[in-house]
């Protein structure tokens, strides 16, 4: 069960949820290709043998699948959610910050997103609230969709957007 199920008052239920985009694996991959690439050039360029070859590549795979573990661990450990009544942010393992923001507190949410962002589906997201709340969450899934729940769950945004 997920922090955000645990916590849920009981007339709240979630509107929307999302995590951070699978590109925090970037690096990831990044590091893998190089460790791959060095390893290649280690087999290309000297004549060894079989069993040595096997234990270079199987050491590659085991280098290049460690580089895999802190983002996996920060992408399945964060937690985004828009319920009717709060806005929750959960992130960390080792260390944990969560953000609980009632939909009436919030003053402002914010979505940066580069080019890449906007055509992979990815962005920052800023929450803004009353009593000095400020939070940045960088490479969120969905981060439009987010923003938009927000919105409709407040009510002070949905009477500014009949008024518009």
């Amino acid at each position: 069960m997920s922090y955000v199920d645990r916590h849920l008052a009981p007339d709240e239920r979630v509107v929307f949820r999302t995590r951070y985009h699978v590109v925090l694996f970037g690096g990831a991959l990044w590091f893998t290709a190089i460790v791959f690439g060095i390893v290649a050039l280690i087999v290309h360029r000297n004549d060894l043998p079989g069993d040595t070859v096997r234990r270079l590549w199987l050491a590659g795979v085991a280098v290049a699948a460690s580089g895999f573990v802190s983002p996996f661990l920060h992408w399945w450990t964060s937690e985004f959610a828009v319920t009717t009544a709060r806005v929750i942010a959960r992130t960390g393992v080792v260390s944990l910050h969560t953000v609980e923001l009632l939909l009436a507190q919030v003053e402002d949410v914010e979505v940066d997103q580069p080019l890449a962002g906007r055509l992979f589906g990815y962005g920052t997201l800023r929450l803004v609230g009353t009593g000095g709340t400020d939070e940045w969450f960088a490479r969120i899934a969905n981060p439009d969709a987010l923003r938009e729940a927000v919105l409709q769950q407040t009510p002070r945004a949905g009477r500014r957007r009949a008024d518009r």
